[in-house]
């Protein structure tokens, strides 16, 4: 993170005083093969710094968090891979919001937005497919990914949004790790995305937009563990509330999500689970997702669990309630999408204690 800015989180114009802590690729062509194998947000100080900031004058805008500083750059939304090959991962707790969806089989991947932390270390970057791509767009943010599907490709490659390819600045903004074997190895750093932007001629001045916050106490059921099925018992996502954290901790496959390089665990104040129809559409089992209907969704924060629905305001995933916006707690989102088919929320998510 910048370690001269302040934060603090701002709920509305009150200020909380809270602070918390490639696919497998020929890489020369950057086309994919078949990946059938393969088928929190923690806020500190320097010490010498005030710890609370009183009525913050600016608001992160995707973390609804206070700042004496304002935000004026872009955001980068990048592909990070979660098959059992590449985690733990590095820099997830940095991210701002983080889309989980399933890329093939029961295997889900990432598009993490960075913004207001500049992690040292992001990644392991995999490859791109459509939807992530148009997830990216609604935020305005420079896409990130290594090589992708030919739909995916041919979006990130074209005028839709601002690309960086990991695949041509393999040992140039993007490195690799001899601790992990190719192509669960490539990573890369806010900084190099920086210079790589820069290089490319990007406008780095492209501010996401605002999501919605509150200060309202949530108000639904009990919920302080769930799971989040996604058809594999290595692949299903458990959360668990910690009070102290604010947030909840994440599990993939019973293991906590930690980072790869200081061991902070994943554990995002907000996490939205909604349900969307999913399609499959080639035999290497990629899938035709979709994101602009709407639909049932689940909001948990605090410990709690809203029954709610999803929309797709200019390709931003939003809560809403009784037609209303629905508000996230300030600090990290995730956002899981699981298929409507076979049962959608109800067959996909489990709260224990609950029927």
């Amino acid at each position: 993170m910048i370690a001269s800015k302040k934060r603090v989180f701002l709920c509305g114009a009150i200020a909380c005083m809270l602070l918390t802590g490639a696919c497998s690729k020929n890489e020369a062509t950057g086309t994919e093969l078949d990946e059938a194998d393969d088928i929190a947000a923690e806020t500190t100080v320097d010490e010498d710094e005030d710890p609370v900031i009183e009525n913050a004058p600016y608001t992160e805008p995707l973390t609804g968090i206070g700042t004496e500083e304002e935000l004026t750059r872009s955001a980068f939304g990048v592909m990070i891979e979660n098959s059992t090959h590449a985690r733990p991962q590095t820099g997830l707790y940095q991210a701002d919001v983080v889309y989980e969806v399933l890329s093939e089989a029961s295997i889900t991947r990432f598009l993490a937005f960075y913004h207001s932390q500049e992690p040292d270390t992001i990644g392991p970057v995999r490859s791109a497919r459509d939807y992530y791509v148009h997830l990216n767009k609604g935020y305005g943010a420079i896409y990130v990914s290594a090589g992708g599907s030919p739909d995916g490709l041919a979006l990130a490659e074209g005028s839709y949004v601002p690309f960086i390819s990991g695949l041509a600045y393999d040992g140039r903004y993007f490195t690799r790790s001899s601790d992990r074997s190719a192509p669960h190895n490539m990573y890369t750093s806010f900084s190099n995305l920086e210079a790589a932007a820069e290089k490319l001629g990007y406008d780095m001045n492209n501010v996401p937009p605002s999501l919605p916050y509150t200060s309202d106490q949530p108000e639904g059921k009990k919920a302080d563990r769930f799971e989040v099925k996604y058809g594999s018992t290595s692949n299903n996502v458990q959360y668990a509330y910690d009070e102290e954290l604010g947030g909840f901790r994440r599990s993939n496959g019973g293991v906590p999500t930690e980072d790869a390089a200081n061991g902070t665990p994943v554990a995002p104040k907000n996490v939205f689970v909604l349900e969307s129809s999913h399609r499959v559409i080639d035999d290497a089992g990629r899938r035709d997702i979709d994101l602009s209907s709407g639909g049932k969704a689940y909001l948990f924060q605090e410990g709690v669990m809203q029954e709610l629905e999803w929309r797709n305001e200019n390709g931003v995933i939003l809560p809403y309630k009784d037609n209303e916006p629905a508000g996230f707690v300030p600090g990290q989102t995730w956002i899981n999408i699981v298929p409507k088919e076979n049962g959608g929320l109800s067959s996909h998510v489990a709260i224990e204690g609950m029927e």
